[in-house]
């Protein structure tokens, strides 16, 4: 959460491993969130789908990583 706006990205899975780059989300959408060098995924898509909900759980309820809270589907 940065300015008002929420932001994905692909992290490693060690502590201060890569990053991909920065998907800044304002609303409801798909967003693609490119890999990094040596990552196993490429690119993962995403869609938001109550972005008013998502940031209210960012903002006030949630200090975990999102991950534990996506619903990953196969497509």
């Amino acid at each position: 959460m940065q300015d008002d706006i929420l932001a994905f990205k692909l992290i490693d899975m060690q502590d201060g491993g890569a990053q991909g780059m920065i998907v800044p989300a304002t609303g409801n959408g798909e967003f693609v969130l490119p890999g990094f060098s040596g990552s196993a995924v490429s690119s993962l898509s995403i869609k938001v789908e109550n972005y008013a909900a998502l940031k209210t759980l960012v903002v006030n309820e949630y200090d975990g990583r999102l991950v534990d809270v996506l619903d990953v589907k196969m497509g």
